[in-house]
């Protein structure tokens, strides 16, 4: 019969070891989302597609939000197949950390650097959560900062027909109409930002720098060099 104190030590070991098994599954999972290599954009890659297959739910949608991060338009057409992916995160529920990760990663990126897809599933967040009240705002309340990360992927040259540009403008659209009602001033600021947005848009006397800061609009100057895999993988029934 063992003693209390070595069940103890034998629980405690098992928890420590069980963390550091857990931090070592995330740190190699960190590491293949970087894909700086063949290697790791393959095995994204298998990952994203696993991820199609099994389908989104609460439990691994932060899964799909770190392979979008990746920004390899490969990876991110395993991840959504045939889906639109505006309506990717269509049945999760929005939370704060959902809604904080979206703006943190349109805040990384300079408005000409995200892929297409995955821009679009991060506005389908961001609708989904402001659309029509104020639900949006009592989970995360956006700032002005917030405001302004969806409004520098606006494309004038493009026009009002582009199909990102309708959906930007709807967003900015609904922020206002939300906000511009709300008892707290802070949240009028954002709503009256939103809608000057889309008045520099639509004004052909004005600039988007009218409306957004300058370093905001500032366009990569690099050539985007994505990896592709190397491997290939049937298509998803899906």
């Amino acid at each position: 019969m063992r003693l209390p104190t070595s069940n103890n030590r034998e629980v405690e070991l098992t928890k420590k070891n069980e963390k550091i098994k857990d931090n070592a599954v995330l740190s190699l999972f960190r590491n293949i989302a970087l894909c700086n290599s063949r290697e790791g954009v393959d095995a994204a890659f298998v990952i994203a597609r696993f991820l199609d297959a099994e389908g989104i739910n609460e439990n691994n949608f932060l899964l799909y939000l770190l392979m979008i991060e990746t920004n390899n338009s490969f990876i991110i057409d395993g991840l959504t197949g045939k889906r639109n992916p505006f309506l990717l995160f269509s049945s999760i529920n929005p939370s704060w950390f959902m809604l904080k990760e979206t703006f943190r990663i349109l805040a990384r990126f300079k408005r000409n650097e995200i892929c297409g897809k995955g821009l679009f599933s991060f506005l389908g967040i961001i609708q989904n959560a402001y659309k029509s009240s104020n639900f949006g705002f009592s989970l995360y309340e956006l700032s002005i900062s917030d405001v302004y990360n969806i409004g520098k992927y606006l494309d004038k040259k493009k026009g009002q027909d582009d199909e990102t540009n309708i959906l930007l403008l709807s967003i900015l659209l609904d922020i206002y109409n939300v906000g511009i009602n709300n008892k707290k001033m802070r949240i009028k600021r954002v709503a009256i930002m939103a809608n000057s947005i889309r008045m520099a848009f639509f004004d052909e006397r004005k600039d988007m720098s009218d409306a957004i800061p300058d370093v905001l609009l500032i366009k990569s100057d690099y050539k985007k060099r994505q990896i592709k895999p190397g491997i290939v993988i049937g298509k998803a029934d899906r």
